[in-house]
C-alpha cells in the first residue's frame, strides 16, 4: 500500500509491502527498510529494524479523522496519514481557474451519491460527490464558493480518471 503523511507541512510518501509474517518492506521518501512489526497489545507494537529495537504506541485522535500520534521510546509524533489514493482524490476536489471549478475524477471509479444540485450554491471546501474507487468512498469537494452550472454523471456512474463530474461557477 501506498500512503502520504502529512507532518507539519511537510508531506512524506510512505509505501508498506507485506513481505509475510511479521515482516514488511517499508519505504519512507524512497528510502527502504525490512521491519518486523508486531501488535503486543491493543495500539502496542514491537518494532525491529537493523539492530534497533522500537516500542510503538499508536493512537487515532478522536474525532480527527486520520489524525494520529505516535510514540516511539517516548518521543511523541503527530501526523495525518492517508492512501495515495484518498489524497489524490481530495486533491482533485479543486482543480479550476477563473472563478471556475471543473470537479474531475482523479482516477477510476463509481459515482455513489452527488451531494449537491444543478443551480444550488456551495461554499469553498464543500463536498459536493462522491466517489468509490477500490472499496473506498472518497469525497470530492469544491475549492471555491459558488453555484453548481453543471453535473456531468448521476449516482451510479462508472466513470474513468479524469471524467468531468460537474462544474461551479
Amino acid at each position: 500500500m501506498n500512503y502520504v503523511a502529512t507532518i507539519g507541512s511537510r508531506e512524506v510518501k510512505i509505501s508498506v509491502e507485506d513481505l509475510g509474517g511479521s515482516n514488511y518492506k517499508v519505504s519512507i521518501d524512497g528510502v527502504e527498510r525490512v521491519v518486523d512489526a508486531q501488535m503486543v497489545a491493543t495500539r502496542l507494537w514491537s518494532v525491529l529494524c537493523g539492530n534497533a529495537s522500537f516500542e510503538v504506541d499508536v493512537t487515532r485522535l478522536p474525532g480527527m479523522g486520520e489524525e494520529f500520534e505516535v510514540l516511539i521510546n517516548g518521543d511523541c509524533h503527530k501526523f495525518s496519514l492517508m492512501n495515495e489514493q484518498r489524497k489524490a482524490m481530495i486533491r482533485a476536489g479543486g482543480k479550476g481557474a477563473a472563478g471556475k471549478a471543473m470537479i474531475t475524477s482523479p482516477m477510476p471509479g463509481k459515482v455513489v451519491k452527488l451531494l449537491v444540485e444543478v443551480g444550488q450554491e456551495v461554499r469553498a471546501d464543500q463536498g459536493v460527490v462522491v466517489v468509490e474507487a477500490m472499496k473506498m468512498e472518497n469525497e470530492l469537494k469544491t475549492a471555491l464558493a459558488g453555484k453548481v452550472k453543471e453535473t456531468f454523471v448521476e449516482e451510479g456512474d462508472i466513470v474513468e480518471a479524469g471524467a468531468k463530474l460537474l462544474l461551479v461557477e
